[in-house]
């Protein structure tokens, strides 16, 4: 127990400090959180090692992260981003899915591999994009919008291919899937699709019903618990059917945003959040570096699937907002704020590694990555959102 206290201690002031330290070159706080992580970890002090319990409060932090950005996102902005966030989602994917498989072909020979590499890499984590633009204030710019839009769309997009390759995994070398494995995939499909309509027509109807008892509902702890009670319950409820909780905890907080109070709750959730457990998330994602079993050929590896994550997601997503006849500058900016992978890439490259569908050479590139990614995005974001950038045609 002493442990645990102590390292959460370090995170919290190495975090901090390290945002502090972002700030004064005018960078993201959230950057420095992520370099702290890194530091702490393995790859240099190795005092703070990821553990459950970082784990725990990681997994809350980017849930909490995630309804703050549902709850103070624009609804009427959300709603005509639909169509759009779609089109740039499913781009999102295709590209990255295409380009990651095909890279892949230089060092393995296997199919059912490659498609994985490809299916990895299509995966998009939000969270840290989320707080850069929080930071910067454009949470809820047409780009913005768009970018929260599609992140969750390409969520479920990236969990159906995923499954579909696990049920290819798990099919006889005869190359016939089982009726067992057929059935787990269309339950899954039910599952996916449910979720996702009852999610729709609860954001679009559930908050004119909430906003009648706007007048009987007060501020208070007892609003705040409740509020947080719902969140957790649709995460855990998303986590369930095998959609990412940070889904449901957004899905939660779009139909939380028609209270009157929002701002209460908004701030209350922000300082928990910000103050403590989105630290620990953002410090994990460093912490989580291990350079063990780095070679030259890994190296190599990680330098290829590095370019195709990054070049595929902004060439893709770019493409999209330009068809949809988006400015240059807002689609360069959907496309930096797709970059980052995150939770779901490690999730998948971990069950793909534990199932012996891919090997270590391919899950240390994975986790390396993420981290990389995770640490551009907020350069990038502040890049293409500065003043200049941001009023370009």
């Amino acid at each position: 127990m002493e442990r645990i206290l102590l390292n959460i201690a370090l995170i919290l002031i190495f975090t901090k400090i390290g945002g502090i330290i972002s700030k004064k070159f005018k960078m993201p706080e959230v950057l420095g959180a992520l370099i702290a992580g890194v530091i702490l970890g393995p790859v240099v002090l190795n005092i703070v090692h990821y553990d459950d319990n970082i784990k725990l409060l990681a997994n809350i932090g980017v849930i909490m992260l995630m309804f703050l950005a549902g709850i103070e996102t624009d609804m009427n902005e959300f709603k005509k981003a639909g169509k759009s966030a779609f089109v740039i989602a499913l781009m999102g994917v295709v590209l990255p899915l295409i380009l990651g498989t095909l890279s892949a072909y230089i060092f393995f020979d296997n199919f059912l591999e490659n498609i994985l590499i490809g299916v990895i890499l299509t995966a998009t984590s939000v969270s840290i994009t989320v707080e850069t633009l929080r930071e910067l204030g454009k949470l809820n710019t047409k780009a913005g919008i768009n970018i929260l839009g599609a992140a969750v769309i390409d969520d479920i997009l990236g969990l159906i291919l995923i499954s579909v390759v696990f049920a290819l995994a798990q099919a006889p070398t005869s190359g016939n899937i089982s009726s067992s494995t057929t059935f787990t995939l269309i339950l899954t499909f039910i599952k996916i699709i449910s979720f996702c309509v009852i999610s729709i027509v609860s954001v679009l109807y559930l908050p004119k019903f909430i906003s009648r008892f706007n007048d009987k509902i007060r501020p208070g702890k007892i609003l705040l618990t409740f509020c947080i009670a719902f969140v957790l319950l649709l995460a855990f409820i998303a986590e369930s059917i095998g959609i990412a909780a940070i889904t449901g905890a957004y899905v939660a907080g779009l139909i939380l945003s028609s209270l009157k109070y929002k701002k209460y709750l908004a701030r209350n959730v922000n300082t928990i959040s910000s103050g403590f457990l989105s630290l620990i998330f953002f410090a994990s994602v460093g912490i989580e570096a291990n350079l063990n079993g780095l070679s030259v050929r890994v190296l190599f590896i990680t330098i290829v699937m590095f370019i195709v994550a990054v070049a595929s997601k902004i060439l893709g997503c770019y493409s999209a907002a330009r068809l949809l006849k988006m400015k240059k500058s807002e689609s360069l900016q959907i496309g930096i704020g797709m970059i980052s992978r995150g939770e779901v890439a490690i999730i998948t490259a971990n069950l793909c590694l534990q199932k012996h569908i891919i090997s270590e050479e391919v899950f240390l590139p994975t986790i390396i990555v993420v981290i990389l990614t995770t640490v551009i995005t907020p350069i990038l974001l502040k890049i293409v959102f500065s003043h200049k950038a941001y009023s370009n045609k």
